[in-house]
């Protein structure tokens, strides 16, 4: 079932919509300025039916058909609206002629924006039977609005994607709204689209003039003199006035996971602070949540701990060298990066931007709950039951400590770290990493300005 929307044009999307549009726009991507409407929650991607807006509704007509998604607000009476796979109709078709078969959903076509679940699915119904010759033009955009989400390991991988964008839009205090309007980059029986990034299917970078901008997001710290993107970034800032940007590069099929374990890299460059998170899949076993520990598990945890070692060995020796810069009274909870996230193992789910649900384990705390008596498996394996985990971070905490520093490196284990995300971000291997950097002359949050 997908969400359905009633668009009454404005003369600029009349004019502009049944134009071919540039080629350099994904799948003809295009944002208008709408008249502000409370669109019904969430707000998702719509298949959309697109009017004349003629004043009088006993003469408005359907002229095309694609899909929609609301942004937000844009000033006082108008809003963002991203149209993208319009099609013209070339036999409009009188709103007047969809009321019988509407019944009591009639009064939905004098209204716009999203309509409710009934009313949408009579209108996708009354328009097939009215203009059969629309029949696959509307499968097809039922399919790429979430009608048939990707699954197996194709959709496992993505959800987890998905998990780690959401969680650095969440330390870095931005909203996940742009999670909802994923949509599937390519075919959806081409078979490049297991390889294919989940950013990849957000929408389109937006173009940035501010060469000094480019060059940052071309790059990462420390890294100024080499290229480091194979797949495209997305800047995120919390609002159009805020000086602090984020970041996000999906790293498919880099060394980076086979190098440091992890697929969750979060950079906070004015705290000085990287985070990492592994993620671990629960599968039901009955009535209960379970992670099983095996061989590859085991190797992992190991390169997370001497990524730990070495960053308490690099702050023990700026310690007792005196040649640390980092101020005092400047603590971290957890002053080594390595983290786990044993999350369930649930369908993609697309037009949502939700979370996970799971636990966050700093790397010791995991490896303490590998062995206590109850983990080991009445075959002789580790594992470890949802149920019986007795504390953890859960999704807001962990991101608040996050976006806060409490969470990761410090001082000469930042060079470290960064040295090491250097090397691994080269081209060759396989593995799937999202890494954040969260870039600001301005604190974080959570700290006393002077």
């Amino acid at each position: 079932m997908v969400a359905v929307a009633l668009v009454h044009s404005t003369a600029l999307m009349v004019e502009r919509l049944p134009e071919n549009p540039p080629a350099w726009l994904h799948r003809g991507e295009r944002t208008f300025a709408y008249p502000h409407k409370d669109w019904r929650k969430p707000r998702v991607w719509c298949l959309a039916f697109f009017t004349d807006r003629h004043t009088h509704y006993e003469r408005r007509r359907i002229i095309g058909v694609g899909s929609v998604f609301p942004g937000r607000r844009s000033g006082t009476y108008e809003r963002a609206l991203i149209t993208r796979d319009f099609t013209t109709l070339q036999l409009p078709l009188p709103l007047v002629d969809l009321e019988g078969a509407m019944g009591a959903s009639r009064r939905y076509l004098r209204d716009d924006g999203r309509l409710s679940p009934a009313a949408g699915d009579k209108l996708l119904d009354a328009v097939r039977r009215q203009r059969p010759e629309l029949n696959e033009t509307l499968d097809g955009l039922e399919n790429s609005l979430g009608a048939n989400p990707p699954t197996g390991e194709v959709g496992e991988r993505l959800s987890l994607e998905k998990d780690a964008v959401g969680t650095l839009l969440e330390a870095f205090g931005a909203d996940r709204d742009p999670l909802e309007a994923w949509q599937p980059p390519l075919g959806e029986n081409d078979p490049r689209s297991r390889y294919v990034p989940f950013l990849e299917g957000l929408p389109a970078l937006r173009q940035i003039e501010d060469q000094q901008i480019v060059h940052d997001y071309m790059r990462f710290p420390g890294m100024a003199s080499e290229d480091a993107v194979q797949v495209g970034w997305r800047i995120y800032r919390r609002n159009s006035d805020s000086p602090h940007r984020l970041f996000v590069y999906n790293a498919n099929r880099t060394h980076a996971e086979t190098v440091m374990g992890v697929d969750m890299i979060y950079v906070n460059e004015h705290a000085r602070s990287v985070a990492t998170v592994q993620y671990k899949r629960m599968r039901q076993s009955g009535r209960s949540w379970v992670y099983w520990h095996d061989g590859t598990g085991e190797r992992e945890l190991d390169r997370m701990k001497a990524v730990d070692d070495q960053c308490r060995a690099e702050d023990e020796l700026a310690r007792t060298s005196q040649q640390s810069s980092r101020p005092l009274g400047d603590p971290r909870l957890v002053t080594t990066p390595s983290m786990v996230k044993l999350c369930r193992t649930v369908p993609f789910m697309m037009n949502s931007a939700a979370l996970i649900p799971g636990m966050y384990l700093a790397r010791q705390h995991f490896r303490e709950l590998l062995q206590r008596p109850e983990s080991d498996g009445p075959s002789g394996g580790k594992r470890i039951i949802e149920d019986s985990v007795p504390r953890y971070l859960n999704n807001t905490t962990f991101t608040t400590l996050l976006r806060d520093g409490w969470i990761g490196t410090r001082d000469t284990s930042w060079d470290y770290i960064i040295d090491l995300i250097r090397e691994s971000l080269s081209p060759g291997g396989p593995g799937s990493v999202v890494v954040g950097m969260h870039r600001s002359e301005v604190a974080p949050g959570n700290r006393r300005v002077n």
